[in-house]
């Protein structure tokens, strides 16, 4: 647990002095992931000289914490030893609001002390507001860590994309509702940190913060003042790539995600009772057109709900007449070379193994 010894009157006296008689709030975060070890992240926290906190964790935050406006100087401390690892200044103004982190890994980036002005000024009625923080360390120059902020469906989220390590995007302010944004790679394409949805209420102030650094803590986010946010199983391009059905050669499935859009998409290849060839295709989108997916998703990464389509008929020129839904293919990954796929035809439902065919960069062979 924390100690809060900022609120205690001791800490509180010591500091203050004749003129020094009104206050600020300031909240005081942990996003620097220096071990790979999360108790060996602990920290205290020592204010102009004197212990403030004490067992800090790596993501953990206070509340806000009341302090008489003035300098101050902020050490952080390794726990079990008397090394100052980062220090700062900071003067902090009658009457505004802080949040003060400690970030960096002290490889990739520097360990550093870092201080936002907050605004907690209420959004209009119905409104939210929404701030953006890339506290998460995971390369070595500003250019290796950007990012993009989108949505579920890979829709750029106020234009922020080439967002760098210690980047702030200011608040946005939002109708209220349920949120479904992610951290991804410039152009989209890679996916970094996807939570699940989140209800924000009108009248919600909140910060995002992306911390982790890969090598030593794994990528999430910390929503202050609330709490880290649940993720998804980030979608990559892993599973990419032909399967064969066991024991059934020459069959298979083409699987095909879209990292993007959180989507997947694919063919099923199989025979009749005639052994002509049959070809379906497959698409976890919602409500899809001939031209447009206007509900991206259905695919986490790790299972797929996807509606099953058959083409039929030729005209002419040997363009399908016809495509309409004719079942189900639910998609359960067990890893990055098996695949189970679950088929549901009307009443028919048929369970088989997609073991990969084809080689992926992203998914070596087992040795």
């Amino acid at each position: 647990m924390l100690r809060k010894s900022f609120l205690g009157l001791g800490i509180a006296s010591l500091l203050c002095s004749p003129v020094a008689l009104a206050d600020a709030r300031v909240s005081v975060a942990h996003f620097a992931p220096f071990a790979e070890d999360v108790m060996d992240t602990s920290v205290s926290v020592v204010l102009n000289g004197g212990v403030a906190l004490e067992n800090v964790l790596f993501k953990q935050f206070t509340p806000y914490i009341d302090l008489p406006a003035g300098d101050y100087v902020v050490d952080i401390i390794p726990t079990g030893t008397d090394t100052v690892a980062i220090t700062n200044t900071f003067m902090l103004e009658d009457g505004k609001d802080y949040t003060v982190y400690a970030t960096g890994n002290g490889t990739l980036q520097d360990l550093a002390l870092v201080a936002l002005e907050d605004d907690n000024t209420a959004p209009a009625m119905g409104n939210v507001k929404v701030r953006v923080v890339h506290a998460a360390p995971f390369g070595p120059t500003a250019e290796s860590t950007e990012v993009s902020i989108r949505t579920a469906g890979g829709d750029l989220v106020a234009g922020l994309q080439g967002v760098p390590y210690g980047g702030a995007s200011g608040y946005l302010e939002l109708p209220e509702g349920t949120y479904d944004l992610k951290v991804a790679s410039n152009n989209g394409q890679v996916n970094y940190i996807d939570p699940l949805p989140v209800a924000l209420a009108s009248g919600t102030i909140v910060t995002l913060f992306a911390v982790g650094d890969i090598v030593t803590q794994d990528l999430s986010i910390i929503a202050t003042p609330i709490a880290e946010l649940p993720l998804r199983n980030a979608v990559n391009d892993s599973t990419n790539g032909a399967y064969t059905l066991a024991g059934m050669p020459g069959q298979g499935f083409w699987f095909t995600p879209i990292p993007a859009q959180n989507r997947v998409v694919g063919s099923w290849y199989t025979y009749n009772m005639d052994g002509s060839t049959t070809w379906f295709t497959f698409d976890s989108c919602s409500g899809l057109t001939e031209t447009d997916c206007p509900t991206p998703g259905g695919f986490d990464g790790m299972m797929a709900m996807t509606t099953l389509y058959q083409s039929t008929g030729m005209t002419a020129s040997g363009a399908m007449q016809m495509t309409k839904p004719i079942g189900t293919i639910d998609f359960n990954v067990i890893d990055c070379e098996l695949i189970e796929a679950t088929v549901t035809i009307g009443e028919s439902v048929t369970s088989y193994d997609g073991i990969r065919l084809t080689p992926s960069a992203s998914c070596p062979p087992a040795e």
